[in-house]
């Protein structure tokens, strides 16, 4: 079973999330710098320099000025390259290497949270989900308090920095770290011009597959009334936490939306059915490299192969599937696309399109679809 707790002395037992694991169990060294064990910057860059952890705790400033410290002195991280190498190589690899060291020391200062998320910094920053924001799905910590790294913390700040104006709701949205930002106003409106579309059949229970950011979520709930209610779903536990962000900010009446656990597809939902099921798919045919790829990529078009599969057990006989895609990888795409849309038993009644500039040079145009689809 993989270790995942860590005993930290004048704290405890501290909850290690994934991403940290590696840096706090390759060597098993970690230590405490509180308040004004701070002020000793060579000794907390020496710790960490040797393959130490430092769990720094007090004022954000002092913490702050340990980060710039490590920046600043990220040569002496690097390791002495043998005689032989000639200058310029040698030149070129410490480079290379003094930045490779300095994102593993970075990934070795670290912070920790109470129970609750709180991080143990003066002033604390407003985090709300912390844990979910950095990945992990939430009470993964079991009560226990946890660490996470400072460059995961910045991360997650600088992201929630941003916000994203959507016209279609008169708002604007936030969107964490490997969330897949609303940027597309036209993809909006297509599905802002769906959800009209079904509107006269007055669904009252819809679902929102991959919610991300959760501005579908807020549309489809200002699109269809407060009668309806709203389950949202995401496969990352940063976008369940981002789509529950974006929520408390916008949505009065929270209750009206039901945001389920992180799950695969309709992983989360063991026996709902629905009027209306939503899914904004991978559009692009290519493999996923990292966590901010899963909202764009699809290998093989594996991931709407699955959602098809298994949609059926999910929709009410007159249910409607809102389904966007993009021509982003060539008319081959769409028609593969269509064709598992219609070996599912599903048939377009309604489309909505719009065409947008891209900044590929090969590629200057794409068509952003959202298909109504009933079965039959």
């Amino acid at each position: 079973m993989e270790r995942t707790d860590y005993f930290v002395s004048n704290i405890g037992k501290l909850y290690v999330p994934l991403e940290c694991r590696d840096a706090v169990f390759a060597r098993a060294r970690v230590k405490l710098f509180a308040h004004q064990d701070l002020r000793h910057l060579n000794r907390i860059f020496t710790h960490i320099r040797h393959g130490g952890v430092a769990v720094v705790e007090g004022r954000w400033e002092q913490i702050t000025r340990v980060m710039d410290y490590i920046q600043h002195h990220k040569q002496d991280l690097v390791q002495q390259l043998p005689r032989n190498v000639r200058p310029q190589d040698r030149r070129r690899s410490r480079g290379r290497s003094a930045s490779r060291a300095l994102q593993e020391a970075l990934a070795r200062l670290m912070c920790w949270a109470d129970a609750d998320g709180i991080l143990q910094v003066d002033p604390a920053p407003v985090l709300p989900y912390l844990l979910e924001l950095a990945g992990e799905p939430a009470g993964a910590n079991a009560g226990k308090p946890f660490l996470l790294s400072l460059t995961k913390i910045q991360q997650i700040q600088d992201a929630l920095a941003e916000t994203y104006p959507i016209r279609a709701l008169d708002a604007s949205l936030v969107a964490s770290e490997n969330v897949l930002a609303p940027r597309s106003q036209e993809t909006i409106e297509c599905f802002q011009e769906a959800l009209e579309y079904v509107r006269e059949h007055n669904p009252t229970l819809i679902a929102d597959i991959g919610c991300g950011s959760g501005c579908l979520t807020l549309l489809a709930r200002q699109e269809l009334g407060e009668q309806t209610k709203v389950y949202a779903s995401d496969l990352l536990p940063e976008a369940v936490a981002t789509t529950k962000l974006n929520l408390q900010r916008l949505l009065p009446d929270a209750d009206a939306v039901h945001v389920m656990s992180p799950g695969d597809l309709f992983d989360p939902f063991p026996s709902h059915q629905f009027d209306v099921v939503i899914f904004n798919a991978p559009w692009v045919v290519a493999r996923v490299r990292n966590r901010a790829e899963l909202a764009i990529h699809d290998e093989k078009q594996k991931t709407v192969k699955h959602f098809f599969a298994q949609v059926s057990d999910f929709l009410k006989p007159d249910g409607a599937i809102l389904l966007g895609y993009a021509d982003a990888s060539g008319p081959k795409a769409i028609e593969n696309l269509e064709r598992v849309i219609a070996e599912a038993g599903f048939r377009a009644v309604a489309l909505f399109k719009r065409r947008v500039a891209t900044h590929r040079s090969k590629r200057k145009w794409e068509q952003i679809r959202v298909y109504v689809l009933h079965s039959g």
